[in-house]
């Protein structure tokens, strides 16, 4: 089991990172046939949404949240909670991250699992979380 991280999914949309959009496809492969599972903070699907919709168009943005909403995408995406608020705006607060990448590393802390990125941002969390980079 694994968190993605905004950037991770985003390089599927990107054409100049082939080698991260490779390694991201083969994780959604595994999860789609049912070898892992793959979670995603609601508030980084939102952050995918606007990068998208900035930058690909309306009907991008909303063909990814459709097809994450129907599991054609198979990332399961978690809700926030007060809790989960709490303790992203006190990582955001300790450490350089966006705040949407608070929320994915709340998420790892919380499930224990390990984030899969390319965010050079990381790097500053690597003592509070696993990170797999791509």
């Amino acid at each position: 089991m694994f968190v993605l991280d905004s950037f991770a999914m985003l390089c599927l949309f990107d054409r100049k990172r082939k080698r991260e959009n490779r390694a991201i496809r083969k994780y959604l492969e595994d999860a789609e046939n049912g070898r892992i599972k793959l979670y995603l903070s609601k508030i980084n699907e939102g952050e995918i949404f606007y990068k998208l919709y900035k930058y690909l168009g309306e009907s991008v943005a909303i063909g990814f949240r459709e097809d994450l909403k129907h599991g054609i995408v198979p990332v399961n995406v978690v809700s926030v909670n007060d809790k989960r608020v709490e303790r992203a705006s006190e990582i955001k607060s300790k450490y350089p991250v966006s705040y949407a990448d608070a929320f994915c590393i709340e998420l790892a802390r919380e499930m224990n699992l390990p984030v899969i990125t390319g965010d050079p941002e990381f790097k500053n969390v690597g003592e509070i979380i696993k990170i797999v980079w791509i």
